[in-house]
């Protein structure tokens, strides 16, 4: 299944990741690699290079899933990839720009962490991929295909910033933090489950 392979790809990507450096943080970069994390001043309040940027993917994201035939078959093929392929969409065709969009996507979310630490860190967003499957599920997109949508992801997302700050103004350990996502991930999946038995 494509998540399973997404994971183990994962996993190799980190095990790279740390051979490549050697297991070492990389302190001095070039400001190139931490320009998303530069400011400027609007209005008197100060915004990052790197929320311009993250508005205008999901700008853009949104205007293609929404308005654009190849958005509507992207649906179309969560929901059911073999009734799109008898109405003529080509799956396959699909699911490898899908894939290579989301990729370019993690490219971009990898510049925004830089960005923002200042530093290459072999270790950097081990626990993002919970953080990022709670967001998506929170903001109600269906793990079983055919349903949700960048806004609601970007609220799921805004969600998981907000009961994060909250556990770590609490004081709780990071590990607490990560034991609560999940917890919060197998709930959403959960409902979602319950919800799909309902319709059905």
């Amino acid at each position: 299944p494509p998540f399973i392979v997404t994971l183990g790809t994962l996993n190799i990507a980190f095990a790279i990741t740390h051979i490549y450096s050697n297991e070492a943080t990389i302190a001095k970069l070039p400001p190139e690699m931490t320009f998303f994390g530069d400011t400027f001043s609007l209005g008197g309040t100060l915004i990052s290079y790197g929320s311009v940027l993250m508005l205008l993917v999901f700008a853009v994201t949104w205007f293609v899933l929404k308005y654009t035939a190849g958005g509507r078959h992207a649906y179309a093929v969560g929901n059911n990839a073999e009734a799109a392929r008898l109405s003529g969409i080509r799956v396959q065709r699909l699911l490898l720009v899908v894939y290579t969009l989301a990729g370019v996507t993690y490219g971009i979310a990898a510049l925004l962490l830089v960005g923002r630490t200042g530093v290459g860190d072999p270790n950097a967003g081990q626990t993002t991929n919970l953080d990022s499957i709670t967001a998506v599920v929170l903001g109600g997109t269906s793990l079983f295909g055919g349903r949700g949508g960048v806004l609601g992801t970007l609220v799921g997302a805004l969600i998981v910033g907000v009961i994060r700050n909250g556990l770590l103004l609490m004081g709780l350990v990071p590990i607490a933090q990560v034991l609560i996502t999940g917890i919060l991930v197998i709930l959403a999946v959960s409902v979602d489950q319950l919800s799909r038995r309902v319709q059905r």
